[in-house]
């Protein structure tokens, strides 16, 4: 009989030091869950902060060709064109580069 009752104290010890494994790990999950999910929140506000300034960008292009539309005055358009995109140039026009830059 006595060894029932050191066979019975140790199996509360035993349960008490399995419960506290455990919820140490738990603990220590939920440090973890939670600064990934921190991290996650900074990542998606620098996001959205880029998004924002993509929105700011894309609205004034937009305005400024829906006063193109609006003013039907294509030719411009089209010489707006020409000179940004296609790098043309008026007959008696100079252009200046600053070649200094590119070294």
């Amino acid at each position: 009989m006595p060894n029932r009752k050191k066979t019975g104290a140790r199996q509360p010890l035993l349960f008490r030091m399995l419960i506290g494994a455990a919820l140490a790990m738990f603990a220590i999950f939920c440090t973890v869950s939670i600064i990934t999910v921190q991290n996650s929140i900074v990542e998606k506000k620098k996001e959205l902060a880029r998004i924002d300034e993509n929105i700011e960008v894309l609205s004034a292009q937009n305005e400024e060709l829906a006063e193109l539309i609006a003013s039907d005055d294509i030719g411009r358009y089209m010489e707006k064109l020409a000179v940004e995109s296609g790098n043309y140039a008026y007959p008696d026009e100079r252009r200046y580069y600053d070649t200094s830059r590119d070294k």
